[in-house]
């Protein structure tokens, strides 16, 4: 990228540009310089000025140049970039830039991570849509080619699923003799990303007997990954969950107290916070889970049974999978795998064939206790949303109506079919849109309160139907909810509230 600043009122401008290291070259000898003139005439820049682009190396000449430029005002500063297309440099004034600003800020939150995934950015303290558009802004022009021309084809309008079907078909062939290869591959894998796994061992005290000496009592161990260099490290829920102590043993042996900084149980996940200089910190590399397939290469790197750092492989074997989390909540979208995980590997990192975290690893189906070659894993892009809200307010929000509801058994015993509101938040959203609870009359019997039949037009039918209805919008979304009471049937608009997790 060539970049040039010059005033309107300037009769010409000449701009020397190196070419040497990266640039051009030629018979591999690289151009050294190269000098850009720019006629001007007065306050107006010519509307097509051409010029040519000369090289002082045997003067070579390199391409031709054309700009076109609206007036200027005096004393107006003109920025451009030139970018080379088809062996010609053009450049683009700042209301071309404007636009292309304006562009980004239309992307989608998924197109804006395709394209900082593609183009190797770390986005994963981006918490929020607007700040994955300012992580683009700032990274368009140091991006890869191939991410760049992923960009420009989606502002352009193209289909981004299309793009990410085309990108998995140009995938080359593997090259023969490729067993060498993925061995290779997983070696380095494997030395690159253990540095950043951690075992992790929780311990409560007690007093036993009539001895008044505290005695600390192991309560359970398992895996966990360095999330940044502050020190932040990421694991289960249910690994520290029973202990009130818990210990972290980093890949060089040094061990370190954690303090829990935040837990969502519903999610499974906890973030610990160690004082570890950050000499002795790797972090992992985090990847994207919206574009896993079934098939893909994937890592486990654990410790099970206590063995640290043990590595297993396998592959992708479902995605959009539902498990119950220990927090009775249902994780949506877990990864299915059939690489071993075995008690001690959960909260530890589920990796692409790259090296880059696409879950964390939490259940097993197993009626022995051991792998059975179906693991789950929570996906990477809730994991980061979750990590991002914990590190930030040491707890998780989600979206809510303020309502709370009777369980899917009692509605059946009572014959409902919907989402029966149970009680209601104090001046909670529901309690504003003028929803009823269930209540008891005088004698003692059940009045049904108000039953949630639809959301948007979707129809529910299990408390988990509009806890996802929820978790798919964002704090503030106004929903069309649909409500039976008695007989009747009708829609009531409501603004989704912040309620704690």
């Amino acid at each position: 990228m060539i970049r040039i600043r010059a005033m309107a009122t300037l009769s010409r401008i000449s701009l020397a540009v190196p070419l040497g290291g990266g640039g051009l070259r030629q018979n591999g000898d690289a151009l050294r310089m190269a000098s850009l003139v720019v006629p001007v005439s007065g306050n107006m820049v010519q509307s097509l000025a051409r010029v040519r682009l000369f090289s002082q190396f045997r003067g070579t000449q390199l391409g031709n140049v054309k700009r076109v430029a609206p007036e200027l005002k005096r004393g107006t500063n003109f920025e451009g970039s030139i970018r080379r297309s088809h062996g010609r440099a053009v450049a683009y004034t700042g209301e071309e830039s404007m636009r292309e600003t304006q562009g980004l800020e239309s992307l989608k939150a998924s197109q804006i991570k395709k394209v900082l995934d593609a183009g190797k950015v770390d986005y994963r303290d981006c918490l929020e849509r607007n700040e994955l558009v300012e992580r683009l802004k700032d990274t368009k022009n140091f991006i890869t080619p191939a991410a760049q021309q992923l960009l420009q084809r989606i502002l352009c309008g193209e289909d981004d699923e299309e793009l990410s079907a085309s990108l998995l078909q140009e995938v080359p062939n593997l090259v023969e003799g490729w067993w060498l290869e993925a061995e290779r591959n997983t070696v380095k894998v494997f030395q690159e990303c253990s540095p950043s796994v951690a075992n992790i061992s929780t311990s409560t005290t007690a007093t036993i007997g009539m001895s008044m000496n505290p005695v600390e009592i192991p309560r359970g161990t398992g895996s966990a990954f360095v999330w940044d260099a502050e020190g932040h490290v990421v694991t289960n829920y249910h690994v520290v969950m029973n202990g009130n102590k818990a210990k972290i043993t980093l890949s060089d042996a040094s061990t370190w107290e954690g303090t829990v900084v935040g837990v969502a149980k519903n999610k499974d996940l906890a973030v610990l916070k160690i004082a570890a200089p950050a000499s002795r910190l790797r972090p992992i590399v985090v990847g994207s889970s919206q574009a896993l397939q079934v098939g893909q290469h994937v890592l486990a790197i654990g410790n099970p049974f206590g063995l640290d750092r043990t590595l297993t492989s396998g592959i992708i074997s479902g995605v959009g999978r539902d498990i119950r989390s220990i927090g009775g909540a249902m994780i949506r979208g877990v990864v299915q795998t059939d690489a071993s995980i075995n008690p001690g590997n959960s909260g530890g990192p589920l990796l692409d064939s790259q090296g880059r975290l696409i879950g964390v690893n939490t259940a097993i189906y197993s009626p022995s206790g051991a792998s059975a070659g179906i693991g789950f894993a929570i996906p990477v892009d809730t994991v980061r949303r979750v990590v991002n809200e914990l590190i930030r307010k040491g707890k998780v929000s989600r979206p809510g109506l303020g309502i709370m509801c009777a369980s899917d058994s009692q509605a059946k015993q009572l014959g409902v079919n919907g989402v029966l509101v149970f009680g209601l938040s104090e001046n909670g959203a529901a309690a504003k849109a003028g929803l009823l609870p269930t209540k008891r009359d005088l004698f003692g019997r059940i009045e049904l309160g108000d039953i949630i039949v639809a959301i948007n037009g979707q129809t529910l039918s299990r408390v988990d139907d509009l806890v996802a209805a929820c978790d798919e919008r964002q704090i503030g979304d106004r929903l069309r909810v649909t409500v039976k009471r008695g007989t009747m049937v009708r829609d009531v608009y409501i603004t989704l509230q912040e309620i704690d997790e």
